[in-house]
């Protein structure tokens, strides 16, 4: 009986919920509900639009993070990828210079390849006192104090301490230079250091000639090779009651310019 009760209950509910669409439909068929349609749409249609809008907004905004967070990425991406072109350029750079100096050294024909190390300056003097160059060259390198270092044939100085993997280049501008030399016009003298690109031809007799723009080169006395080229005369100073005349020699390549260098391995 009890559930009897209830299945009339229940489909009295679906007959009553029948009824209710049929005469929902009944009265859009028939348009009954016209009259008061359009002043609904009035109030709500703006409501709705404003709805839609803001909708749209929320969505463009979470669209434009989105979009923003892209780009980041993008921009990152594109930064890191230009860092690492930069970094392979300036990489490739260095190897051009490398070669072109190597190309220039084996055109030399007093030093042969084997008899050198070649070394990058990494810079320049902690000492005040002293015209030094770093090089990225050390003892693990086969650097010994005392190796000429060159670039061609041009002498730019020697080897004043050694550490592993760095040494120092004692410079022919350091005033504790004295390098035994012979003009180009066959005029013996020394050359001593004077800081900067100039140094100072002595120890020349009076009655030697000394000609501006003659080329100073090393003998082969005092452990150097022979034939390095120092530099050229750019002044004479003959004092008639000196003992000795002397000449400012000009060099014929700034040393502290120089991005590689050669070392000779057996001084």
């Amino acid at each position: 009986m009890r559930r009897l009760k209830e299945r009339n209950s229940q489909y009295k509910i679906l007959s009553a919920l029948i009824i209710v669409g049929l005469i929902v439909g009944a009265i859009e068929v028939f348009g009954f509900l016209d009259p008061i349609k359009k002043p609904i749409q009035v109030v709500t249609v703006p409501i709705q639009l404003s709805l839609y809008n803001a909708r749209q907004g929320v969505e463009n905004i979470f669209k434009t993070f989105g979009e923003i967070g892209s780009l980041r990425t993008n921009n990152l991406s594109l930064e890191e990828e230009n860092a690492i072109l930069i970094a392979e350029n300036a990489k490739l750079e260095l190897i051009k210079e490398e070669n072109e100096a190597i190309r220039r050294q084996l055109g030399s024909t007093s030093i042969r390849k084997q008899e050198l190390i070649i070394a990058k300056v990494i810079g320049g003097s902690p000492i005040f006192s002293k015209s030094l160059l770093l090089i990225d060259k050390g003892g693990v390198h086969g650097v010994s104090e005392g190796m000429v270092v060159v670039d061609k044939n041009i002498f730019i100085g020697e080897i004043y301490s050694v550490s592993p993997r760095t040494s120092s280049v004692q410079l022919i501008s350091d005033p504790e230079n004295k390098i035994p030399v012979i003009t180009s016009g066959k005029v013996r003298g020394l050359v001593t250091g004077q800081f900067g690109v100039e140094v100072e031809l002595t120890n020349v007799v009076q009655g030697d000639k000394l000609n501006v723009g003659d080329l100073i080169l090393t003998t082969g006395e005092g452990g150097y090779p022979s034939g390095l080229v120092i530099g050229k005369i750019k002044e004479v100073k003959k004092i008639e009651k000196e003992l000795f005349q002397k000449a400012v020699v000009e060099l014929l390549i700034d040393p502290t310019s120089l991005t590689t260098v050669f070392l000779v391995v057996g001084k």
